[in-house]
């Protein structure tokens, strides 16, 4: 409705008149830049008295205020789950604040967050998995539905369900990969349901747990050949070395990869690495055995002359890495699918578990924030221990009379 304020008039006598937007009991007004005499003016009818040429032509204009009103504010439903009166009274002024929210604009502001945080409470990958399912699911909204992008609104369940369908079939994803993309686009549309863009969980009863998978490792006769091997050119005998570095500590190849001088504390049991995991910040306290020991000796032969902020190992990038450890285990007769990630499960079983170290102490050096992610490795350790005896059963079988009783 249209209302005169007598409070400011001109100094004709013409009072400026407001629009008043009342919506679910909220309410909004702003003036149209319009002013009529007080005499002039009905209260009732909400617009000027008369049939004069000049009260047609001002009635018009409230008229096409009012029409303006109703379609933008039909449009604002289409993109909003609730539409308040400050939000109409910005899309008639024009205002940023009510332009329709989309879901992959509201991702790219997520991405570019992340992407202004990277080294302070994110990490590069971390950032680049939002930005990957991000591509996907625009990817999903031009195969599906003909559109580059569409209102936070119109995510929900049906179209949940759907993008994991696309994400297994076009994209090969398998289920654990599905599901992570889904937590990304999850956490989207939390911030769309904080910030009032979305009511309506789209993920309520949407189960997001993976499953767990087989974690490889080399045993220790197939660490024993890695580290045996003779490798004659200088780029294989690098690899080998760090993979065999991560063997040893534990870490990550984004861990390996930052480790700087400062990081390696000398106690009087020796020297310890003391770090903070990039993935996760949790602390990881690792002793540094022989083994890695030698590995820093090599590449760094006047280490304790290091600048606190040197880096202690001369690590090339991880898809190099992964690529050369390929042909590193052709050398050594290994034929499981070597990655680098490879090293840091055969640290929790073969180096540390299966020598007899508590889970709880593997636990602290892997830097987990708790026991539950290390002890899929115990499981793994469980499984094997059932094997040897399986395997011990039937030697006994052919050696002993086990029919003595």
């Amino acid at each position: 409705m249209f209302y005169i304020s007598r409070t400011r008039p001109k100094k004709n006598g013409e009072c400026p008149i407001y629009l008043k937007i009342n919506i679910n009991g909220g309410k909004a007004s702003f003036p149209i830049k319009r002013h009529v005499l007080p005499e002039q003016w009905s209260a009732e009818k909400s617009c000027m008295k008369g049939r004069s040429q000049e009260a047609q032509t001002f009635n018009k204009y409230l008229d096409a205020i009012r029409l303006r009103a109703n379609k933008l504010y039909n449009e604002l439903l289409v993109s909003y789950a609730e539409v308040t009166a400050p939000m109409l009274k910005d899309a008639i002024l024009g205002t940023n604040s009510a332009r329709p929210k989309t879901i992959i604009t509201v991702w790219d502001d997520h991405v570019e967050k992340l992407k202004s945080l990277v080294g302070k409470e994110c990490t590069y990958p971390t950032m680049q998995k939002y930005r990957t399912a991000r591509n996907h699911f625009q990817e999903f909204l031009k195969k599906k539905y003909r559109v580059h992008d569409v209102s936070v609104k119109r995510v929900d369940h049906e179209m949940i369900e759907a993008f994991e369908h696309f994400l297994k079939t076009e994209k090969g994803c398998n289920y654990n990969t599905s599901i992570k993309f889904l937590q990304n686009l999850k956490r989207i549309t939390t911030i769309c349901i904080s910030n009032g863009w979305l009511v309506k969980n789209p993920f309520m009863n949407k189960s997001l747990s993976l499953k767990e998978v087989a974690r490889p490792y080399l045993n220790e006769e197939e660490l024993n050949r890695l580290m045996g091997l003779e490798i004659k050119m200088d780029r294989l005998d690098r690899v080998r070395d760090f993979f065999l570095f991560a063997c040893f500590t534990g870490l990550s190849y984004a861990d390996v990869k930052k480790l700087t001088r400062e990081e390696i504390e000398f106690t009087e049991d020796g020297y310890w690495i003391k770090t903070r995991r990039r993935k996760t910040g949790g602390k990881a306290n690792i002793p540094l055995l022989e083994v890695p020991w030698k590995i820093i000796m090599k590449y760094n032969p006047h280490f304790e002359e290091l600048f606190p902020t040197d880096k202690v190992l001369p690590v090339m990038s991880n898809q190099k890495l992964n690529a050369y450890l390929k042909e590193v285990a052709d050398l050594a007769g290994i034929t499981k699918k070597l990655s680098y990630h490879i090293a840091r499960h055969t640290f929790a079983t073969t180096v540390t578990m299966l020598n007899g170290v508590p889970i709880e102490s593997v636990s602290k050096m892997l830097g987990h924030k708790n026991i539950t992610s290390t002890q899929h490795y115990a499981r793994i350790i469980d499984q094997k221990v059932s094997e040897d005896m399986k395997m011990l059963s039937s030697r006994l079988e052919r050696k002993i009379n086990m029919n003595w009783a």
